[in-house]
């Protein structure tokens, strides 16, 4: 008689990147083996090696889990947002920063692997690169906007790397302070006849 797998493969895929996760969070990126992920994912390494052939494989697909994670935060975020010129520069305060703390440390492994693999710094490359462009196509100050944005990533490397000093409610502050300033930045506009200065422009 014909009966579907007990496991499909995406639950084991993902059963798969949750061990990753807590054994690069452990251990290090990069430092656990192929075995010890079989065994904290309850699967064979014939079964690990189906869905991830390499170690290299494994931190890949991480890497796209932990963009896709903050991605869909950020949408989830716009969708209770009323429709207002930073609603989604907003959206990515709230998507970014309002994660559990698992994820973010989870990510601190993946950036810190990504020091050692090509393929992982082009994938943040990328990722990085089209949300810029997308933040400009926001209403208001591009440079004032990509502050926020800036702000954003260093609240999240410290707390992915766990040197964060700030207390609940100092972080609660914080993230109430750059929702303001990203209410500003929105609002802020650049006047018609003003040319934006060339990127490369070396700063006196």
């Amino acid at each position: 008689m014909f009966s579907l797998p007990q496991n499909p493969p995406v639950a084991i895929r993902d059963r798969i990147l949750d061990a990753v996760g807590q054994l690069s969070m452990s251990l290090g990126a990069g430092n656990f083996t192929l075995e010890q992920v079989a065994q904290a994912a309850g699967v064979s390494k014939g079964g690990l090696l189906y869905h991830f052939p390499t170690k290299e494989a494994l931190l890949l697909a991480m890497g796209e889990r932990f963009l896709q994670t903050f991605e869909s935060g950020r949408r989830e975020a716009r969708e209770h947002l009323p429709d207002e010129p930073s609603a989604d520069l907003k959206a990515s305060v709230l998507g970014m920063l309002c994660r559990p703390s698992s994820e973010i440390c989870q990510g601190a492994a993946i950036l810190t692997a990504a020091a050692n693999d090509p393929a992982l710094v082009e994938m943040f490359r990328t990722c990085l690169a089209d949300y810029t462009n997308e933040l400009a196509t926001w209403p208001g100050s591009f440079e004032r906007k990509a502050i926020v944005s800036l702000a954003v990533d260093g609240l999240m490397l410290r707390e992915a790397l766990r040197v964060s000093p700030f207390s609940s409610a100092q972080r609660d502050a914080v993230i109430h302070a750059l929702l303001q300033l990203a209410d500003e930045s929105c609002c802020q506009t650049v006047a018609p006849d003003t040319e934006p200065q060339d990127s490369k422009q070396v700063l006196p």
